[in-house]
């Protein structure tokens, strides 16, 4: 008998012997047609890839097309002196961090129908809004709003994915989203360049035309979504009866190694919330991404100051953007697929956030007049940023079974590691002189270098927790199930390293 069909085919009597029961299925009665599975697989990633990539992307576009914004007039026309464009980046994350617990938690009873294009067509009111504002305290304003309505997006979406596909699929499926943040930074360049040459018509600067297109184009896809969302695979107007029941029984699947199917009419479990908050595993999940993002949020946002930095006019760098984000677009997929391959993540991590501390190493190091090592630097640097931050959440997805847990640890992971982009937008500073940004680049190097730690750790520790119960007799098993132990807690489930 396998471990799984074990957890479910099994009871206690009162006399504390183990009979056979047979009222819930076996893992042999919930086998799965795997040319039936994969087709399924195609149909969702047709119909759910297209839409998750489309929102990220128009949420990073509009969170950092301020980069753009600022090497296009912006810092001149809203007199922002000294360290005030660290200032409006960082205000970004206060808001944005307060929400994104909360979010998570009330996706199920507020509906990912309407709850994900709220956000979506509220931030985008906000970046029209912004193409008019007329000084520093407006920019802060709306840098606030931003922050608070994009806030919910990314957990409520990974979450949101969770619920379509089994924890072996979904680094794949999350990648689309850091991909499209990658490819938002590729657009947003090529878009820079386009509307910051209209400068003056009907009498915008190219910056106010940047925001003004770039909100109107969100604002399109959070209408969209009002029609196009389901809320879940049972009301997917794009599956037919047989995809349902093909996604229930999958669903049964990941119910015998979790103790027990996820509800669909609890709207709240304090219980699991409680489990998350006191799992030191969510925790240091947590204060990887920290580190993770700190890179993130940092070369994301002052990747254009950066490449203008080496010498090259606003408008060469607007274009010269669009290369590195392509290429960590396109490496991003490729190991996705190498992890979802091979049901690994600490394996594919360490290495990149090696990768990315040498491009870091490489920015500092170089001398400033070797221009093409320089943006080679950059790539390199690219390369691994978004694979470890991506991955890194997919794990925490992985890792905590239990809708409310696993709504709880995104959260909390998101939470602690956006909090980063506090500190990102005050380590790169603007009026550096020589263009080499000494303290940004040093400080992201250390925090790479410690995520890489991190992520060893946590590899160690949930190996650690799979051997033991690879190691538990059946009479333990036993008692850990009648003790009600469920989701991750289950002697049956195994954490994906």
């Amino acid at each position: 008998m396998s471990a799984a069909k074990t957890s479910l085919d099994v009871k206690s009597t009162p006399d504390n012997d183990v009979e056979p029961y047979s009222a819930e299925p076996s893992a042999a009665d919930l086998s799965v047609d795997p040319a039936a599975e994969k087709r399924l697989l195609r149909k969702l990633d047709l119909f759910l890839a297209p839409m998750m990539v489309l929102f990220f992307l128009v949420a990073y576009l509009d969170r950092s097309n301020i980069g753009n914004a600022a090497i296009a007039g912006m810092t001149d026309d809203l007199d922002l002196i000294g360290n005030r464009l660290n200032v409006a980046v960082t205000v970004f994350y206060v808001t944005y961090i307060a929400f994104e617990i909360p979010a998570s938690l009330v996706l199920k009873k507020a509906r990912p129908s309407r709850l994900i294009p709220f956000f979506i067509v509220s931030w985008s009111a906000i970046i029209i809004g912004s193409a008019f504002i007329t000084n520093y305290a407006g920019l802060l304003a709306t840098r606030l709003l931003l922050g608070a309505f994009e806030s919910g997006l990314f957990p409520c979406l990974t979450l949101y994915l969770s619920t379509f596909y089994k924890k072996e699929e979904q680094a794949k499926r999350i990648s689309y989203l850091f991909v499209a943040a990658a490819l938002s930074g590729a657009f947003g360049g090529l878009l820079a360049y386009g509307l910051t040459s209209l400068h003056g018509a009907r009498g915008l600067a190219g910056w106010r035309w940047l925001f003004l297109v770039e909100g109107i184009i969100s604002m399109a896809v959070g209408l969209t979504a009002l029609f196009m969302l389901p809320d879940s695979f049972e009301t997917a107007w794009w599956l037919n009866s047989q995809d349902k029941s093909l996604l229930r029984l999958r669903n049964a699947q990941t119910a015998l190694q979790t103790g027990g199917p996820e509800s669909e009419t609890v709207f709240f479990d304090k219980a699991e919330v409680k489990l998350a908050f006191a799992d030191p595993k969510v925790w240091l999940s947590a204060a990887c991404q920290f580190c993770a993002n700190t890179c993130s949020f940092g070369f994301g946002t002052f990747l254009p100051v950066i490449i203008k930095g080496f010498g090259f006019s606003s408008l060469t760098t607007q274009l010269l953007t669009v290369p590195v984000y392509i290429w960590a677009s396109m490496v991003y997929i490729f190991v996705s697929f190498l992890a979802d391959r091979f049901n690994r993540r600490a394996v594919f991590m360490v290495p990149m956030a090696l990768v990315t501390a040498v491009g870091y190493a490489l920015m500092l190091g170089v001398n400033m007049e070797s221009t093409a090592v320089l943006y080679f630097a950059t790539f390199v640097t690219a390369t691994g940023i978004y694979c470890v931050v991506g991955l890194n959440v997919t794990w925490v997805s992985n890792s905590n079974a239990g809708y409310f847990k696993r709504a709880t640890a995104i959260g909390v992971q998101q939470t602690v590691g956006n909090s980063a982009g506090i500190m990102a937008g005050q380590i790169y500073r603007i009026t550096a002189k020589d263009g080499r940004y000494t303290i940004g680049h040093a400080v992201s190097l250390a925090a790479i270098m410690v995520a890489a730690c991190g992520y060893c750790v946590m590899f160690s520790t949930l190996r650690g927790i799979n051997q033991r119960k690879d190691g538990m007799s059946v009479e333990d098993r036993v008692k850990e199930i009648e003790a009600g132990k469920k989701g991750d807690r289950h002697p049956d489930f195994r954490y994906v390293l």
